[in-house]
C-alpha cells in the first residue's frame, strides 16, 4: 500500500535503495570529520604505511592539507618548468635567473684549481670569452667554476705532456748528432757546431733562426729537434765557410760575391782555384752563378 508521497517501506525492510541511504553513516564534524580529531580516522584509512609516514612528517592535519600542498607544488613546478622549444631568450633568461646564474657575465669569480704548475700561462682574454659564453648559457657560478677548472686543469695536463714529448724529442736528436759527430766534447763535435752556426750567421743569421724555429728544426733556445736539418747546416758551413775557404784569419771572412762586399780579384781567385765553391758563394749571395760562366 503507497500514499502520496511514494511507496511505504515493506516490514522486511522495504526498498533496497531506501535500506541503504537508510543505512548510511555520517559522522558529524568534530566526531571523526574533517575537523577535530577527525584526521586520525582518515589517515588510519590508508592503506600504504609510506604514504601514512607522509602525512605524519608533513603534519598534514587533513585531507584539504594535502591539496592545498599538492597546489602549491604544481604552482612551483609551473613557475620554474624548463622553458619549451619554442621558448624566447628572455623566458631563456628568467629561467636561467632563478637558477642562481649572475645578472651580468663579469658576476663570474674564478678561482685557479690547485696544484696546476707555476709557468702555465693564462689567457685572461680566453677567460673573458668564456664568462660571456657560460652568461649566456645560463650557467650558475658554480657549474662556470667546474668548467673552467676543468679546462686549465686539461691545459696543464697538455702542457706538460707537451714539455716531456718535447724533452724526448730533443734527446733523441742530440743522440743522433752525436752518433755522427762523436761526444760533444771531441773536437769533431765542436767543429760541426762551429760550422753549423757560420753557416746559419752567413746565410740569413737572426732571420734563418726563426725560420728554423718555425719549421720545428730548433726551438727558440736552441735545443735541437730535426738532426737532419742541423747536419745539412753543418755541411754547408763546411763548403762554404770553412777556414781553409774563406778569407779571414777566423775563417768567417765576407762572401767576395756579395753585393755588400764585392772584390772581383777574390771572385777570380776562386773561379779560377775552386769553380764549385764559387758557384756556391755566387749562390749564397742570392745570384746566379751561370752570370759568371759557372
Amino acid at each position: 500500500m503507497s500514499d502520496e508521497n511514494g511507496p511505504a517501506p515493506s516490514e522486511g525492510g522495504g526498498d533496497n535503495r531506501s535500506g541503504e541511504v537508510a543505512n548510511l553513516t555520517v559522522t558529524p564534524e568534530g566526531e571523526g570529520g574533517a575537523g577535530g580529531n577527525g584526521a586520525t580516522d582518515w589517515v588510519a584509512g590508508l592503506q600504504n604505511e609510506d604514504n601514512r609516514t607522509a602525512v605524519a612528517q608533513k603534519k598534514w592535519a587533513s585531507v584539504d592539507d594535502v591539496v592545498t600542498s599538492y597546489r602549491e607544488l604544481e604552482t612551483h613546478s609551473a613557475k620554474n618548468r624548463i622553458p619549451g622549444e619554442n621558448a624566447t631568450d628572455e623566458e631563456w633568461g628568467t629561467f636561467y635567473d632563478k637558477l642562481g646564474r649572475p645578472e651580468k657575465a663579469d658576476g663570474y669569480e674564478f678561482a685557479m684549481p690547485e696544484n696546476l704548475p707555476e709557468n702555465l700561462p693564462y689567457n685572461e682574454e680566453l677567460a673573458t670569452g668564456f664568462k660571456n659564453t657560460a652568461h649566456e648559457a645560463g650557467l650558475t657560478p658554480k657549474q662556470a667554476q667546474a668548467v673552467h677548472d676543468w679546462f686549465a686543469q686539461e691545459q696543464a695536463g697538455f702542457m706538460q705532456g707537451q714539455i716531456e714529448d718535447e724533452g724526448k724529442r730533443a734527446q733523441e736528436a742530440h743522440d743522433a748528432i752525436v752518433k755522427d759527430w762523436g761526444p760533444t766534447d771531441s773536437e769533431d763535435f765542436k767543429r760541426n757546431s762551429e760550422l753549423t752556426q757560420r753557416a746559419i750567421d752567413n746565410l740569413g743569421g737572426a732571420a734563418l733562426r726563426k725560420d728554423l724555429v718555425e719549421m720545428g728544426a730548433i726551438n727558440d733556445k736552441g735545443d735541437i729537434y730535426r738532426p737532419e736539418v742541423i747536419k745539412a747546416l753543418a755541411k754547408v758551413g763546411n763548403e762554404l765557410f770553412a777556414e781553409d775557404m774563406l778569407f779571414s784569419s777566423r775563417g768567417s771572412g765576407p762572401n767576395p760575391f756579395s753585393d755588400d762586399s764585392v772584390s772581383m780579384t777574390k771572385q777570380g781567385e776562386i773561379i779560377k782555384a775552386n769553380p764549385k765553391l764559387a758557384a756556391n758563394l755566387i749562390r749564397a749571395a742570392g745570384k746566379n752563378p751561370k752570370e759568371w760562366g759557372l
